[in-house]
């Protein structure tokens, strides 16, 4: 399976099936299957991933058209997410239809075994705390995370509210417990862009950090 081919198609199916969720039944099922068939004509999707598409494609269609449970979507994207060879769009997905009632629902996610799952209730997370509804609180278990994969996505997902304080904060105070050096120098960087934003706290990034850590270096 060609790699680059199949992520373009991953990323095509995705954008298809959110116009899905938005409401577009009709044609945009006709043009998930027609994506689909192309991705198999063209070698780049085998029989065994073209039928895991058109699994999706089908539990998407009846969850639009009300025929089944949010419950039943969920325990499929899961699946998916958990070791599928979809695990990229279910999780693109799972972003897409999170909302309090998706993160409460997949609130045990967040300590499951498999990184996979926790990064996906991360990014299910981070979405409701870009838009304000939920508190960073809830993203702290996330900065101690055993999976260094999990940890780098909580600061790419928080790097673009570095300058707010309490973001600030946060990072410095996981700066201060990171040991990989490539995710340190991440935190580093959002740090910076977040300092560049608010020059007006005066004392530049060196001083704002020793704030943040307590006054400590």
């Amino acid at each position: 399976m060609a790699s680059e081919r199949f992520e373009h198609y991953v990323q095509v199916l995705y954008n298809s099936i959110s116009h899905l969720l938005s409401g577009d039944l009709d044609n945009r099922i006709d043009v998930i299957l027609k994506i689909i068939r192309e991705c198999e004509e063209e070698g780049v999707c085998d029989k065994y991933v073209v039928s895991r598409m058109l699994r999706l494609a089908d539990v998407l269609e009846r969850y639009v058209r009300e025929q089944v449970a949010r419950e039943v979507l969920l325990d499929t994207l899961r699946e998916e997410i958990a070791g599928g060879p979809l695990r990229d769009l279910a999780i693109l997905i799972l972003r897409e239809i999170c909302d309090e009632e998706v993160a409460e629902s997949l609130r045990d996610w967040a300590e499951d075994p498999n990184p996979d799952l926790r990064l996906a209730y991360l990014k299910c997370v981070s979405k409701l705390f870009d838009e304000g509804m939920v508190s960073l609180d809830q993203l702290r278990i996330f900065r101690d995370d055993p999976s260094p994969k999990v940890r780098e996505a909580l600061v790419t997902s928080l790097s673009k509210s570095a300058s707010r304080d309490d973001v600030f904060s946060f990072l410095a105070g996981m700066l201060g417990i990171e040991k990989r050096s490539s995710i340190r120098t991440k935190i580093l960087m959002a740090l910076s862009k977040g300092d560049r934003r608010k020059r007006s706290r005066g004392g530049g990034i060196l001083e704002r950090l020793r704030r943040a850590m307590g006054g400590r270096g």
